[in-house]
C-alpha cells in the first residue's frame, strides 16, 4: 500500500512555494491545496508537478476553493502522465470514526524525498476536516490521506498544529516590520552609538528573528495535522465535469 500511495503523490511547486499532490479519479488530474499554489493566483507563477523519480508534469488550474475554508485546487496536466501511475479514488463519508486507519503522503519541508507515514484519525475539526496524529510538516500540504482499509483517499493534508503557532507568526510579522524600517533608513545616515551603526545593528537583529523564527517553525512538530475531507473536491470535480 505504502508503494501504491507514493505513485499516487506528487511534489507541486509553484514559484518559491512547494507542496503535494496526488491523481484524483483520472491520473491527469492533481490536486492540491490553494495555499500551496497561490503565487499562481496572484502572480501568474507556473504550476508543475513532480514525481519521485524527477518526471515533471506542467500543470493547468481548473478550478479551486477558498484557501481558508476547504482549501483545495484541481489541476490538469498538460503532459502525458505514465501509466504506471496510481489513481486515488474518494471514500464518500461525512464523519470519520476516531482510531480508523491511515495513511499520508508527501514531501515534507520541500526535500525531494517522497515519505509516507501511517496515523489515525484523532477526533473531528470544525465541520470540513479531522485531526490525524501523524507528523505532518511544512511540505505535506496537499498531500493524500487514504484509508488504510480500502486505499480510498478520505481527505487532503491542510495544515499541521503545534503550540506557540499565533506568537510565532508575531514574532516573524515584528521581525520583517524591523527590517523594512532598516532598509529605510539606508542611504539616509546612520546614528553610531559607541561606534556601533545603530540602523545595522537593528536590521541584523530583525534578519536573526526571522532566522530563529522559520528554523522554529520548519522543527515544531506535536504529531498533530489537519485533513479536509476529500468530499468537498470530489463534489466541486463532478460539478466542472459535467458542465
Amino acid at each position: 500500500m505504502f508503494e501504491r500511495l507514493a505513485k499516487a503523490t506528487v511534489k507541486i511547486e509553484c514559484g518559491k512555494s512547494s507542496g503535494s499532490g496526488f491523481h484524483f479519479i483520472d491520473k491527469q488530474i492533481i490536486v492540491t491545496n490553494h495555499h500551496v499554489i497561490e503565487g499562481h493566483l496572484l502572480h501568474q507563477f507556473p504550476v508543475v508537478a513532480i514525481t519521485e523519480d524527477r518526471k515533471v508534469f506542467r500543470l493547468q488550474l481548473i478550478t479551486y476553493s477558498d484557501k481558508n475554508h476547504y482549501d483545495y485546487a484541481i489541476l490538469k496536466s498538460l503532459d502525458d502522465v505514465p501509466e504506471d501511475r496510481e489513481i486515488l479514488h474518494p471514500k464518500m463519508q461525512d464523519y470519520l470514526k476516531r482510531g480508523t486507519n491511515i495513511c499520508f503522503s508527501g514531501f515534507p519541508h520541500g526535500i525531494n524525498d517522497l515519505l509516507v507515514h501511517k496515523a489515525s484519525v484523532s477526533g473531528p475539526a470544525a465541520d470540513n476536516g479531522f485531526y490525524i496524529d501523524g507528523s505532518v510538516n511544512g511540505g505535506n500540504s496537499g498531500g493524500p490521506i487514504v484509508d488504510t482499509e480500502d486505499f480510498c483517499i478520505v481527505g487532503i493534508v491542510t495544515q499541521r498544529r503545534f503550540l506557540g503557532a499565533n506568537q510565532l507568526q508575531l514574532i516573524s510579522s515584528r521581525a520583517n516590520e524591523l527590517q523594512k524600517q532598516c532598509q529605510n533608513m539606508s542611504g539616509k545616515g546612520g546614528v553610531h552609538i559607541m561606534g556601533i551603526d545603530f540602523a545595522q545593528f537593528a536590521n541584523l537583529m530583525g534578519e536573526s528573528f526571522s532566522l530563529s523564527s522559520s528554523i522554529i517553525e520548519a522543527n515544531a512538530n506535536a504529531g498533530i495535522g489537519i485533513g479536509y475531507h476529500i468530499k468537498f473536491v470530489n463534489q466541486k470535480f463532478t460539478e466542472v465535469t459535467h458542465e
